[in-house]
């Protein structure tokens, strides 16, 4: 699944980001084991195929991106 970050996410915000998260940054939600990490939020990655590293972003900084075709 292909989200969109609506706001930036800050490192002041969420302490254990490496970096901040700008809004517009596509993330994909994350299929590997967590270990229990995941508070509140949900665990995504960069990476298209849903595959490690994951980092946890609070759900209400994202949004499922539409997939759009044109005919």
């Amino acid at each position: 699944m292909e989200y969109e970050v609506v706001r930036d996410v800050t490192t002041k915000e969420c302490g254990w980001l490496d970096e901040d998260v700008k809004q517009g940054t596509v993330v994909y939600k994350f299929y590997g084991c967590t270990y229990g990490c995941i508070a509140s939020g949900i665990a995504v990655t960069l990476s298209p195929d849903g595959d490690n590293p994951f980092f946890e972003i609070p759900r209400n900084a994202i949004t499922e991106k539409e997939n759009i075709v044109n005919d």
